[in-house]
């Protein structure tokens, strides 16, 4: 469960999930530079890919890295003070998160039928699965709608987008074309394909990992033509702005830290 909850929170923190265990001059990457604030704490992300590779790295944990390989969907997390790396497999992981929402939409049920006491009960059993507040549980879908707003970030124009559930604004994203971006092609191909990976997240999800507090705000992809590079909550409490991209000469290779302990999850 610790270990679950780990890999959300570096989500939440570094906008899109990813790791590097070596890096070696060779094939030239991409390296996106994002500006975060996480509960009014300033941060910085960086994003380095490299064919179907995406490293990420975030100022809040500087001893923490994760490591995305799009061609299976894996994602490696290694968090040197611990000399651990964990291995997340999509399907267990999909598999993990429809056997918990499945559990906590059975208590839900419980609790509509209970007096007063007896719910405030189970919801203390609710809490420790990390509901904190059982009526924001939905299953309903997201709704993405065009605003008339536009900006730029990084010299890079896009529009604005509110993605809402049950009439509620989730979130805020500026999605621009891909072709905006102006780098490798098959670079942006591989972040496509991490940032679908997310929103599918989000979606199979469903509420249960916003009542968790370890996922990002939504993303609001409406296509594959599109990314987002600004993403907010109306709130202010969360927003993720894209600030310079530029080239390196380096490849992303993956290799097992020597003494490192490697952990499978779920289920490791």
């Amino acid at each position: 469960m610790l270990n679950r909850l780990l890999y959300f929170r570096i989500l939440k923190k570094s906008l899109i999930a990813i790791l590097a265990i070596g890096v070696f001059p060779a094939h030239a990457a991409t390296r996106l530079m994002i500006n975060t604030i996480d509960q009014g704490v300033s941060g910085q992300a960086q994003i380095l890919i490299s064919k179907d590779r995406i490293r990420l790295t975030h100022s809040s944990t500087p001893r923490q890295e994760m490591l995305f390989l799009a061609t299976d969907r894996l994602v490696f997390l290694i968090h040197h003070a611990r000399k651990e790396l964990t291995r997340i497999d999509p399907d267990a992981l999909q598999g993990s998160v429809n056997q918990l929402s499945g559990l906590a939409e059975q208590l839900i049920q419980q609790r509509n039928s209970l007096s007063a006491e007896k719910r405030a009960q189970l919801d203390e059993m609710l809490k420790s699965l990390g509901i904190e507040n059982p009526d924001q549980i939905s299953s309903s879908e997201f709704e993405i709608t065009a605003t008339e707003k536009r900006e730029r970030a990084a010299g890079i124009a896009c529009d604005w987008w509110e993605v809402r559930r049950d009439e509620q604004i989730m979130s805020e994203t500026c999605l621009s074309e891909k072709t905006n971006l102006a780098f490798d092609s098959a670079d942006i191909i591989t972040l496509q394909t991490l940032a679908t990976y997310v929103q599918e997240l989000q979606m199979s999800a469903s509420g249960l990992l916003s009542s968790f507090g370890l996922s990002l705000p939504p993303l609001g992809l409406i296509n594959e033509t599109m990314l987002p590079i600004v993403l907010r909550t109306p709130s202010g409490t969360y927003s993720a702005t894209l600030f310079a991209i530029d080239q390196l000469d380096v490849e992303l290779q993956l290799r097992t830290p020597s003494g490192y302990r490697i952990i499978s999850l779920p289920g490791g």
